[in-house]
């Protein structure tokens, strides 16, 4: 009786054309992806901010509540004189925000981000730890549409369309901005590319 013969040829590995189709395929599909993944992930920083934007906003609406209805201008605290958004901001730490975190805006070029360091008056937001712009002289009674907090611009109040520009956080695309009656969004922007104002 003859027996089948056995097969002990081991099984082809893949070729290198099959390889490189396949290295191929998955270039093209991270190519296609990546736009959306960045579009999702910017998303989502921006929803982070303007809710920032919004606590910060409630803070101020807080303090003024204690301070005859009126948001931080021209005061003193402990005798340094509100010049910018850093001294009105540093007004309501740590009694109505209990953390430096939140004036930190993703993808903002304005410097390093918060490190929470408030134990003393001279570490709280220190340059570089706050990217929000503030209206001054605006009062809890203002009309409530009116913005009081926005995320950094480049400056001079405008916005820039590149991202490692100050002022180009949302590539010149959207701004956050917050509004006297505690509101918060990403506003779309309008204007010659390069300079945009929120409206």
């Amino acid at each position: 009786m003859i027996l089948p013969r056995k097969n002990t040829k081991t099984p082809e590995a893949f070729t290198l054309i099959e390889l490189m189709t396949v290295v191929s395929i998955m270039a093209v599909l991270t190519t296609i992806a990546f736009p959306g993944i960045k579009l999702a992930m910017m998303n989502a920083q921006m929803a982070r901010s303007t809710a920032n934007a919004r606590s910060i906003v409630m803070g101020l609406r807080a303090w003024a509540g204690d301070n005859q209805g009126v948001f931080p201008v021209e005061e003193t605290y402990e005798g340094e004189e509100i010049v910018s958004s850093n001294d009105a901001f540093r007004d309501l730490i740590p009694y109505y925000i209990d953390t430096e975190a939140i004036f930190a805006v993703a993808r903002s070029n304005y410097g390093k981000q918060a490190d929470n360091r408030i134990e003393e008056l001279d570490e709280i937001l220190e340059p570089g730890e706050n990217h929000f712009a503030y209206v001054a002289g605006l009062t809890d009674t203002s009309r409530s549409n009116w913005p009081l907090v926005m995320d950094g611009t480049s400056g001079n109040g405008t916005y820039v369309s590149e991202p490692g520009e100050k002022g180009g956080c949302w590539e010149g695309r959207k701004a956050i901005v917050a509004y006297v009656g505690g509101s918060a969004a990403a506003v779309r922007l309008r204007g010659e590319r390069g300079g945009e104002r929120f409206g």
